[in-house]
């Protein structure tokens, strides 16, 4: 639905290959403990390349889709929206543009986070407080439902693309960016993180132990994907790192583009 032609895999194989074994959850750490069996899923050995394939398209949606500055950048603006709502539904103070007995409001009021209101919420519910607060609101949120309601993206700065490979310098700008816009972050001016790998070892995660993925050898015995000599995986527990600064106005991006240059050493 994105367009993108990442994400191809053979599911069929993938399912036809799917067995339950019994895997030790033990922590990798844990030399000399008894190990603890739970039966979970695995994987036979000759679906093991379309496995690795599975791993790289995921990777590859995340990298293309999923933490695309375009789709992050309207997750900001969403969130900021919601954060607004919170904020001023929890201090008991009137939303312009939405009733008192809106489902936001009475979820986000005092003591309001229970089952009943939160199963009113639903898309229609949060589209239709976007388009009343984007008519009859004011300030921060007004104008944030209304760039929602016309696609209008707020504008990005990328930090690894200002500065590739240089991990200094993004360390500097972020650090400059961060004072510069102090007061105005989470209000008019957003910063996003969010960190990738292709796959990391999870063994030592008990909590997400059950999610390693293991591929069953012709003797029964269990491997983690990446423990093969000749995987395409090993190595794939690198992160990348995804750093942008969001703007709502010209203006701010045009003072974060001078830092950028301060950060380079021009003169501004």
């Amino acid at each position: 639905m994105t367009g993108t032609g990442a994400g191809a895999i053979d599911l069929d194989w993938l399912m036809d290959n799917v067995r339950v074994e019994e895997i030790d959850f033990a922590p990798a750490d844990s030399d000399g403990a008894d190990p603890i069996y739970e039966h979970s899923f695995c994987l036979e050995h000759k679906a093991r390349d379309a496995a690795e394939d599975f791993l790289l398209a995921r990777y590859r949606l995340y990298t293309n889709v999923y933490l695309h500055k375009t789709t992050r950048g309207i997750e900001q603006m969403m969130s900021a929206f919601f954060r607004f709502v919170a904020r001023e539904a929890n201090a008991g103070s009137r939303i312009t543009g939405l009733p008192d007995d809106h489902p936001l409001v009475r979820f986000f009021s005092p003591g309001g986070d229970h089952i009943a209101n939160y199963t009113a919420l639903d898309d229609t519910v949060a589209w239709g407080a976007i388009h009343a607060v984007a008519l009859s609101g004011h300030g921060a949120a007004k104008q944030i439902a209304g760039r929602l309601l016309s696609r209008q993206r707020p504008i990005c700065l990328d930090v690894q693309h200002a500065f590739p490979e240089d991990v200094e310098r993004q360390r500097r700008l972020k650090h400059a960016l961060d004072a510069k816009f102090k007061v105005q972050l989470g209000e008019d001016v957003f910063r996003d993180q969010a960190k990738l790998s292709i796959y990391g070892e999870i063994g030592a995660d008990d909590g997400r132990a059950q999610k390693r993925l293991m591929i069953r050898l012709s003797d029964r015995n269990l491997k983690e994907i990446t423990d093969f000599k000749d995987a395409t995986m090993a190595g794939s527990d690198r992160q990348r790192a995804f750093e942008r600064y969001y703007f709502l106005n010209d203006a701010d991006f045009r003072i974060a583009q001078s830092v950028i240059d301060s950060v380079r050493g021009r003169r501004t």
